[in-house]
């Protein structure tokens, strides 16, 4: 029951808080004996018999769509305080939208008080389950016989403010327009108003709703929006070294990291909400790669399957390459046939397709060859490669393996200078 009491636990918090602010505050002292009430403003008497009175009033409820506020540790412990890690249904998560209005028969009354108010507020953006489940646990056995200490004394008042969590407290400025509209729709006269926006609370189905062995839908999923290397953005990412993952939501309970296609889940190195960083192993392809992050939980000690899956995104893996000349023979017009060596670091598989680059290190007219390597049988880190007609000289080498080149090294002038052969 303590979902469906989310609401009102939120606007009883609001309520007290500006209550015991208003006991303590000299400024509202000086307007005299004021009340904080929570009804609609239809409600509230004007004119003649005003009086010195704060109302909060829910006055629309909508959804919430970004959910990037809501750390996944939060997720879990909310969803374990309800039991239903195994609910088909995603919590409903909404924003509640109050109207703050301050009320006085007397000059600057009104005023005194929507200032002190929102003062107040201001110095109060985020309200902790700690101040909830103190202020709910006042709020329950100071006024017993109201509606709201009737409806808390069936729950656990802990439990309730575990789950709602944290509110973030924020004001909505509205143009006359605007706010000509609200007062109108309200349908009463206009006071010195504010409003404010609480995010966000989540009301889920108790685990006894659920369909046995179901599992809960994810209530956001974790998104990468960039891989790359730790150092730079133009820096190509090798085998051995860091590949930087950045999103939101990266942060699971248990967070697992998934290359290619394969089932196997890699450890990270370091997880945080919006960046993951993970050591590339030595044994993936050299190739364009997918990524995705996994998120699992735990139940009662055992690992669970699957539970949340990112995107799938894309990175490019590149070779490193080492590279020496043997069997240099003449073969006419001053041109040579060759073998040259290549030590791979991935391994190459069998089936990827190579292309060997030679480009030569001159200032006149450079020339440029490629060679195509036939596949292999079987996966290795060394290919030896036949070249012919090319001029003598020094060149710089490079190798592509399905698209993916392997870097070259500039020097400080800016100018490629290795790996570099040199062919007599």
């Amino acid at each position: 029951m303590s979902n469906m009491l989310s609401i009102a636990a939120v606007t009883a918090v609001l309520k007290v808080l500006l209550e015991n602010g208003l006991v303590s505050d000299p400024i509202a002292a000086s307007v005299g004996d004021v009340i904080v009430t929570a009804l609609p403003p239809d409600r509230i008497s004007v004119e003649a018999d005003e009086r010195a009175q704060l109302n909060l009033f829910l006055y629309q409820v909508t959804q919430n769509r970004n959910v990037d506020w809501v750390s996944q540790e939060f997720r879990s412990k909310h969803s374990r305080i309800n039991g239903n890690l195994c609910s088909p249904i995603p919590p409903l998560a909404l924003d509640l939208h109050y109207l703050l209005t301050a009320y006085g028969a007397k000059d600057f009354q009104a005023e005194l008080l929507l200032g002190y108010a929102m003062h107040l507020l201001h110095k109060t953006p985020a309200i902790t389950s700690d101040i909830i489940e103190n202020t709910l646990i006042n709020a329950s056995t100071t006024n017993t016989s109201s509606a709201f200490s009737q409806a808390v004394a069936n729950v656990s008042v802990s439990d309730l403010a575990e789950q709602i969590g944290q509110i973030k407290l924020t004001p909505e400025f509205f143009n006359m327009e605007e706010t000509s509209k609200l007062w109108s729709a309200l349908q009463t006269h206009y006071r010195p108003s504010a409003t404010y926006l609480a995010s966000m609370v989540l009301i889920e189905s108790s685990k006894s709703d659920n369909p046995e062995g179901s599992y809960m839908m994810p209530l956001s999923q974790p998104i990468i929006e960039q891989v790359m290397s730790p150092a730079k953005t133009e820096q190509m990412i090798v085998a051995g070294t860091t590949l930087v993952i950045r999103g939101k939501r990266l942060r699971g309970e248990i967070t697992r990291v998934r290359l290619g296609n394969t089932e196997t889940l890699l450890v990270p190195q370091e997880v945080k909400e919006t960046q993951i960083s993970l050591l590339v192993p030595l044994d993936l392809y050299p190739s364009v790669q997918g990524v995705q992050i996994v998120h699992l939980t735990m139940d009662n000690g055992r690992q669970m399957d699957h539970l949340v899956e990112s995107n799938v995104a894309a990175f490019v893996l590149h070779p490193t390459i080492t590279a020496f000349v043997t069997q240099v023979e003449n073969s006419g017009d001053n041109l040579r046939t060759a073998e040259i060596n290549v030590k791979f670091q991935p391994k190459v598989g069998k089936a990827q397709r190579v292309v060997l680059l030679l480009n030569e290190v001159s200032d006149n007219t450079p020339s440029a060859y490629s060679f195509f390597v036939p596949s292999r049988p079987e996966d290795t880190d060394a290919i030896t490669i036949p070249i012919k007609n090319v001029k003598p000289g020094t060149y710089i080498v490079q190798v592509r393996v399905d698209g993916a080149q392997s870097p070259l090294h500039k020097n400080r002038s800016g100018a490629y200078d290795s790996p570099q052969l040199t062919i007599l």
